[in-house]
């Protein structure tokens, strides 16, 4: 029912022009890891106890850090700067082979300016656009990509998911220049929270394929993709 539902809402987005179907460059088996609010589809025959993924953007659900966890024995870093995540997390019993950071994905290395969530909503980001942002500010601490795997010592991510509210459009091109390979990257893209329009998405879809990033997966509500890079 849920996902007749999500079809239902998707094909009214698709005939008022406010969503657009995106045609696959490739089509390997996927399995969807996690639960139905933090799950993510991936290729699972390329991932195994000597891969690595980063998970930037945790919230209070880790199910698909975890779960790939227990299926592949894979090493996890999961990263989030807001201060309830970090208040989650130290209360939650986490298995060998995962690793929290309290700072989040950023354009510098350096403490910036986010947005607090309203009183319904947990989610911090560095637009005021976004539908859950306050007006009230905080500063939390970023590094970019080339500094995280420089510091940890990383020499290929073969998942990178990507969840940070919209900073995700300013951030492709610090993924596209990373200097280590990236062989599957997970993305959602945040048109439909009023940080950018439709047309932002389309286009940063084009920039990541023009960059050698093959779409294989958009999720029920268009806001979800999944590349692997050629």
């Amino acid at each position: 029912m849920r996902r007749y539902a999500r079809m239902v809402k998707r094909a009214g987005r698709l005939l008022t022009g406010r969503d657009v179907l995106y045609s696959y460059d490739i089509h390997p088996r996927k399995a969807m890891l996690g639960t139905v609010y933090g799950g993510w589809t991936l290729i699972p025959e390329i991932l195994d106890r000597n891969s690595v993924m980063y998970s930037f953007g945790v919230g209070n659900d880790i199910s698909f850090d975890l779960t790939a966890i227990q299926r592949f024995g894979m090493e996890v870093h999961g990263f989030d700067p807001s201060p309830e995540s970090v208040q989650w997390i130290a209360g939650q019993d986490l298995p060998r082979g995962y690793t929290f950071h309290s700072y989040g994905l950023g354009a510098m290395d350096r403490t910036i300016r986010f947005f607090a969530p309203r009183a319904n909503s947990s989610m911090y980001s560095q637009d005021q656009g976004h539908v859950s942002a306050s007006k009230t500010e905080i500063k939390l601490p970023v590094q970019t990509l080339s500094t995280i795997v420089k510091s940890l010592g990383t020499r290929r991510i073969d998942v990178l998911k990507m969840d940070i509210e919209g900073a995700e459009y300013d951030l492709l091109t610090s993924i596209v220049e990373c200097p280590i390979s990236i062989r599957q990257l997970l993305i959602e893209f945040h048109h439909r929270s009023g940080v950018k329009p439709l047309s932002a998405t389309v286009k940063s879809v084009e920039f990541l394929r023009s960059h050698g990033f093959q779409l294989f997966h958009v999720s029920g509500t268009s806001s979800e993709f999944s590349f692997m890079h050629a």
